[in-house]
């Protein structure tokens, strides 16, 4: 194969120089001979006739060989002209060399014969240059003839292709000039509207929309016109038998290649059921509604009762006690007091509660305070001390520090704490002891955090994890079914996210985070 190329190679180099050969050397050396020749033959009759015959025919078979042979044949001609000259007929004659007077004369000849070669070459080639343009040009006229021709074929064929698919297509269709005059409708159209294309022409076409959508539809038409976008609007088209339809009406332009509009298209795409459907669906979102206002004000007296439970749980505790300590013999009245000042936080606290929980149904402004994560917790675990005294559990905090401040309710927030902190001594009161509650936080992305409560508990069973942030799904035989789904509602409210999964060294851990507000 390789030897197979090298092969051609060299056969094309062999073709290539032989063809140079041919152009450049016998070519031009051939029609020299042959004018010089001619030339010389001439001259020697011609010389007892006239004087100096030899100038003016060597002068024409140098002008001949360069305008047929080129600069290389006019050059040729030049030499062999003044060699024939100086032997022939400059003294002394049939010798080579010449006579001092007739030097200049040599001279004047070969100068005059390269000037003469140059001018007859350079105008051969501008000729030859010139027809040879104008022979490209008339095969690009014939070219761009035959294009046009085709194009005007193809672009005929084009219109009755594209007559023929909006003929087929089973869509309302019609098509408008650059001034948005209609001048075509398929026959899906016209035999919707019962009316002929005369009937449909130009503004004729707008008579068969509803009147009540008319105004918009010429409005959006020349909106449509003026800018050249777009045009899309649902408007009502009376039917053969009267009655109108809601159709969505769509339209584009079409461009030519400078850019500017040809003509236009558009489509009706009937939209009566879908219409229906939709005022359908209204009225049922009315329904809903009013079933959701009802549902919401049930799910607000469930969520206020499950969040009072505990501070009012509380408030009671702390009146027996106080009464105790009144009985007494004698009364204790620093501890009474100190009991009543614990009844009147958690009576405030109970109010509070309710009015952050009415607002996180009614969708009031949102409370946002600037608040310390780890005070926050702090708080909350000295407010269940007692109650973890009582179930025997341990609270063990492992907070992070430098945590930054956020952006938050500190009621809520304390308020989803302590809803996970019961579930979680809920959820070890089947378990042996020690019983260990861990409330843990640690920056999280985007300078937010992360706040963990873990139990030591028996998990999450798997049908219970995929329902237990339900409303009214609860586990406990008097429980509401509304704590963990008022924690979620809190911590999504404040951009953050609550989940819950089982821990690899048993119990669950109920994690949510919070972000910095930007």
């Amino acid at each position: 194969m390789i030897a197979g190329y090298h092969a051609n190679m060299a056969d094309g180099a062999s073709e290539r120089l032989s063809r140079l050969t041919m152009e450049h050397g016998l070519k031009p050396l051939a029609i020299t001979v042959c004018f010089v020749l001619v030339a010389l033959l001439w001259t020697f009759p011609l010389q007892h006739v006239i004087a100096y015959p030899f100038v003016f025919l060597f002068f024409g078979a140098i002008m001949g060989s360069a305008w047929f042979g080129g600069l290389v044949a006019g050059f040729i001609a030049v030499a062999f002209s003044s060699i024939l000259i100086a032997y022939f007929f400059v003294p002394p004659l049939f010798s080579f060399s010449i006579a001092k007077e007739s030097q200049s004369f040599v001279a004047a000849f070969i100068a005059c014969a390269i000037a003469i070669t140059a001018v007859s070459s350079s105008r051969k080639r501008a000729e030859s240059a010139i027809l040879q343009a104008r022979d490209e040009l008339e095969a690009k006229v014939q070219e761009r003839t035959a294009e046009l021709m085709r194009s005007n074929r193809e672009i005929q064929e084009s219109e009755r292709q594209l007559r023929l698919l909006t003929e087929a297509i089973p869509q309302q269709i019609w098509r408008a000039d650059a001034g948005g005059r209609i001048e075509h409708c398929n026959h899906h159209l016209r035999d919707y509207t019962g009316r002929k294309m005369a009937d449909l022409a130009r503004e004729s076409f707008f008579q068969v929309l509803h009147p009540e959508d008319s105004p918009l539809y010429l409005q959006g038409w020349q909106a449509a016109l003026t800018t050249g976008g777009r045009f899309e609007v649902e408007a009502r088209v009376c039917g053969a038998d009267g009655i109108y339809r809601w159709f969505l009406v769509r339209s584009i332009p079409q461009r030519s290649e400078d850019g500017k509009i040809a003509r236009w298209y558009g489509i009706h795409i009937d939209i009566e059921e879908q219409h229906r459907a939709q005022q359908n669906l209204i009225l049922a979102q009315d329904d809903l509604s009013r079933l959701s206002r009802t549902m919401s004000m049930a799910e607000m007296a469930a969520s206020i009762a499950h969040e009072l439970n505990q501070p009012l749980t509380a408030v009671v505790t702390h009146a027996y006690a106080c009464r105790e300590w009144l009985q007494g013999k004698p009364a204790n009245i620093e501890k009474a007091s100190a009991t009543a000042e614990k009844i009147v936080q958690e009576s405030t606290r109970a109010g509070v509660v309710v009015s952050r929980v009415r607002a996180l149904f009614r969708k009031e402004a949102q409370v946002r305070e600037l608040t310390s994560m780890n005070r926050l917790i702090q708080e909350m675990a000295r407010l269940m001390r007692d109650e973890a005294i009582r179930r025997d559990v341990f609270i063990r905090l492992e907070l992070a520090n430098d945590l930054p401040q956020l952006e938050m309710d500190p009621v809520q927030i304390q308020q989803v704490i302590l809803n996970l902190a019961m579930n979680g001594m809920d959820a070890m009161m089947q378990v042996a002891r020690p019983r260990e509650l861990i409330i843990q936080t640690k920056k999280y992305s985007d300078g937010g955090i992360l706040i963990a409560v873990k139990d030591h508990g028996s998990g999450i069973a798997s049908e219970i994890a995929a329902r237990m942030f339900e409303p009214f799904f609860s586990t406990k035989p008097q429980g509401t079914g509304m704590g963990l789904a008022i924690c979620r509602s809190i911590i999504e409210a404040h951009d953050g996210r609550l989940w819950a999964e089982n821990s690899v060294r048993g119990g669950a851990i109920l994690q949510f985070t919070l972000r910095a507000q930007s």
